[in-house]
């Protein structure tokens, strides 16, 4: 397909070899005979840049380009050859690369978020022509990030960590029911590798924690300060990502696994068989449309946490201990609205 010419506006200096290839090939089409000095001189760039573009084109995508001594300038000796930008890629893979740019916006603060950005506003630079990548897409509506964003100086800090499997002291604030002794605690972290969670919206940090003595899972943005270390660690052979994730639940991480039973209403079960809640997780079918779940794990606190949310739509039927947190969570819950009951909706003050 050719390529539309680049008008003088389009003449920047720091062009990247792909728009000056394109630019190149557009020459060689309209049988301009083009050479190093005058491409050059457009593009403001050495001649030995647009003699390695020619070669890069001739030798690695096989173009057909010679040169005429008479004419003082290249011309492709075939026809039929297509420039490489123009069609790697179809239509239809085009769009979803476009379609990619939306799907990035959850990826803000990693590492390499800038950098794959970069790439692909260069990639769109000579997608096809008929894909119109505003059109495509209005056609998408991704939900924006909830996140707190990471630092992306941290995030690299801990990759390079991570790579040099160097250790690393960070303090920490745990959750807000923690005592406020140990709401902020300075530990020395062996990180193993960071692990994104779609369902809570948030990046993570696994390693071994020196103070728990156990592999722990860390909030990127509960990490208030970072040092790396110059101490080494090695990963345990031992260790599995697969396996510590199927022993946590909401990210909250046990090595003891208990048996839990959760009935579900015919009107909430519509929802909970939609998606997979748990690796380890079965499920039963009542003739009512009711559903009973089962599955191993051992952070029941963060399983009473999400049940809560269900309200009388789910029902906790084993283990008692899980039954017990959640009347206890249920009855200071309740307590809170104790004033409805005694004096009566309509005499609540609203401010």
């Amino acid at each position: 397909m050719p390529h539309p010419p680049l008008n003088d506006d389009d003449m920047v200096q720091s062009r990247p070899p792909i728009v000056r290839m394109q630019y190149i090939d557009q020459q060689l089409r309209d049988n301009h005979y083009p050479n190093c000095t005058k491409i050059a001189k457009y593009f403001e760039v050495s001649s030995k840049s647009i003699q390695r573009d020619i070669d890069y084109m001739r030798d690695l995508l096989h173009a057909p380009i010679e040169y005429d001594r008479k004419k003082r300038g290249y011309f492709y000796e075939e026809d039929g050859w297509s420039y490489l930008a123009a069609t790697t890629l179809e239509l239809r893979e085009a769009e979803a690369l476009i379609a990619t740019t939306k799907v990035l916006q959850q990826y803000q603060g990693t590492p390499y978020y800038n950098e794959v950005s970069r790439a692909l506003d260069k990639v769109r630079q000579y997608l096809p022509e008929n894909s119109a990548a505003d059109h495509l897409l209005s056609a998408y509506s991704i939900e924006k990030p909830t996140h707190q964003p990471v630092e992306p100086r941290m995030f690299a800090t801990l990759e390079d960590a991570i790579r040099c499997r160097l250790k690393v002291t960070i303090t920490y604030r745990a959750s807000y029911r923690a005592a406020s002794s140990e709401a902020v605690t300075e530990r020395t972290i062996h990180p193993y590798l960071f692990h994104y969670s779609p369902s809570l919206d948030t990046w993570y940090l696994i390693g071994y924690c020196e103070l728990r003595k156990d592999t722990r899972t860390f909030a990127l943005n509960r990490i208030r300060t970072l040092s790396v270390t110059e101490r080494h660690f090695t990963v345990p052979e031992s260790f599995s990502i697969d396996e510590y994730l199927e022993k946590t639940f909401d990210l909250v991480h046990s090595s003891e696994q208990i048996d839990v039973t959760i009935r579900f209403t015919p009107f909430q079960a519509q929802w909970i068989r939609e998606r997979r809640w748990h690796p380890t997780q079965e499920t039963i079918e009542h003739k009512d449309g009711s559903l009973i779940m089962k599955m191993k794990v051992g952070a029941l606190d963060a399983v009473k946490r999400w049940l809560m949310g269900f309200g009388e739509e789910a029902e906790a039927l084993e283990p008692q201990e899980l039954r017990v947190l959640l009347h206890d969570e249920l009855s200071r819950a309740n307590n809170l609205y104790e004033d409805v009951r005694a004096k009566g909706l309509e005499s609540l003050p609203l401010f």
